[in-house]
């Protein structure tokens, strides 16, 4: 028997395409045999999937049957984490389904594995497209390789199978899993740098513009330094449902979605829900029809529209409040004074981003005595660039001035009634979210982030819809959080 030296782990999530061509490569390079013909082989592949329900792999395990195949929980990090635990050769190589390399790569880590100083290498970054623009963008990786040591995931890290177990693998990341590895790697050993290419496809650039993706790549890395969250990074990476797949490797710090009956529910305790709205017709009722029947009372807040918002919402047997000064929190504010008598308030967006439907997940951690406030943590299903972008630093900010650990600022969540007149909210625009979050913590309150849904909203976003919305809640956003910060010493001894 041949002492095993490569192992190759492929993560894979509904990458059956890309999958079933890197393997067709491997095959034409000798790397990839059938264990019926030839069992002498130094090389093994284990393709590690994170979804079971994907029916499309099976073509593709009858035809190259000389694979590990392994079932993981969806996450980059936890799937090739999942494929090393399994993997027994001296050296591993991650590589992305959607990778392939040139003839020529082993002999580059038989190279590698001759100097033992060398602990781990990745090879040279290419794009698929003849490109001008994928050309500047090879430079640029070439140089960031060179001059600051950091290869991505997708150049084929490749690392000593003992170094890699003793530095306890990837961790469990939303994103940035392989800049987080290399980091520990260069503390521990020199890195291989070969000239070797591996070809990345160039579908993400073409799909989202050159200029724009690449911009996008290097505010994420700056990001990551500054310390903003890798959830929050993989939120304005992916920006759409493919996010729910990224976060879901990091799901379980949350709690787990709480299944408790409609009738316990209605029976605990007084539940409100608020609805501020501006000229959102088109999705009110929607929204309203939505919310589930343990909901004592419902109250739409109309913030000044000039269309049929308020009428529209009437006619589902709602309490309608006019709030003719525009403004979220003045929205909010004349909401609560029609809800004195509720137990816990729940504020829901009126655009039918959210699910009402899971205001059941809000409340019943309150029901429960394990939480004062909760709040929803959404993904980046149909949020713009901006809007992303903005929660991000906002999130930031607090964290880093307030030492707290927020994920999101989301309009979606639940307070006991008590625990918000105990906050004394006065922000009467968009800085609603950040001055409740905020004083929550001083306040001591139980806080507590869950994930839930969304889904593109109905209508044009009163704030990322246009340049002025952009401008005008990013800055009421920064001057709340500049305000707050300097009079906490005021709130804190009063």
């Amino acid at each position: 028997m041949v002492p095993l030296f490569i192992s190759i782990v492929i993560p894979v999530l509904r990458d059956t395409q890309q999958l079933e061509e890197l393997l067709e490569i491997l095959w034409n390079q000798n790397v990839l045999v059938d264990p019926e013909i030839d069992s002498d082989t130094e090389n093994e592949v284990i393709v590690v999937n994170g979804d079971t329900t994907d029916s499309t792999v099976q073509s593709v395990r009858e035809r190259f049957r000389g694979i590990h195949w392994i079932n993981s929980p969806a996450g980059r990090g936890i799937q090739m984490n999942e494929g090393a635990k399994h993997a027994k050769g001296k050296w591993l190589l991650f590589l992305h389904a959607d990778t392939r390399l040139e003839l020529g790569w082993v002999n580059e880590i038989r190279k590698a594995d001759l100097d033992p100083q060398i602990i781990s290498g990745a090879f040279r970054f290419s794009i698929t497209s003849s490109t001008r623009a994928a050309r500047l963008i090879e430079r640029g990786v070439a140089w960031r390789v060179r001059k600051l040591g950091l290869p991505y995931g997708d150049q084929g890290l490749f690392v000593r199978r003992n170094i890699f177990e003793e530095l306890g693998g990837y961790r469990s990341l939303a994103i940035m899993e392989d800049i987080d590895l290399v980091h520990r790697l260069r503390r521990r050993g020199r890195m291989f740098r070969s000239v070797t290419p591996i070809w990345v496809s160039s579908r993400r650039w073409e799909q989202d513009g050159w200029v724009y993706r690449t911009f996008i790549n290097i505010c994420l890395l700056g990001f990551y330094y500054a310390g903003v969250s890798p959830r929050l990074l993989a939120r304005i990476y992916y920006g759409s449902s493919v996010a729910k797949d990224a976060l879901s490797a990091n799901q379980s710090i949350f709690l787990s979605p709480i299944k408790q009956s409609n009738e316990l529910i209605r029976e605990a305790l007084h539940i409100a829900v608020i609805i501020p709205a501006l000229n959102e017709e088109q999705s009110i009722q929607s929204v309203l029809v939505e919310i589930p029947s343990y909901v004592s009372s419902v109250v739409v807040v109309d913030n000044g529209s000039t269309d049929s918002t308020a009428s529209l919402a009437r006619a589902c047997g709602v309490t309608v409040v006019n709030e003719p000064i525009p403004g979220y929190g003045r929205a909010c504010l004349a909401g609560l004074q029609q809800t004195r008598d509720a137990d816990i308030v729940v504020f829901l967006d009126a655009d039918r981003t959210d699910y009402p439907q899971e205001i059941s997940k809000l409340v019943e951690p309150i029901i429960k005595g394990q939480s004062d406030f909760v709040m929803g943590v959404r993904g980046g299903v149909g949020r713009s660039f901006s809007a992303l972008f903005g929660t991000a630093i906002c999130v930031r900010l607090i964290n880093l001035l307030w030492q707290t650990h927020y994920l999101d600022l989301a309009p979606f969540r639940a307070i006991r009634r008590e625990s918000l007149d105990c906050l004394q909210m006065t922000d009467r625009t968009w800085g609603w979210t950040i001055e409740m979050q905020v004083k929550a913590f001083e306040c001591g309150l139980r806080t507590l982030e869950l994930p839930v849904r969304q889904r593109p909203r109905i209508g044009q976003s009163k704030i990322s819809g246009t340049v002025r919305g952009v401008i005008s809640a990013g800055t009421r956003m920064f001057i709340t959080i500049w305000v707050l910060w300097r009079t906490r010493r005021e709130r804190t001894t009063s």
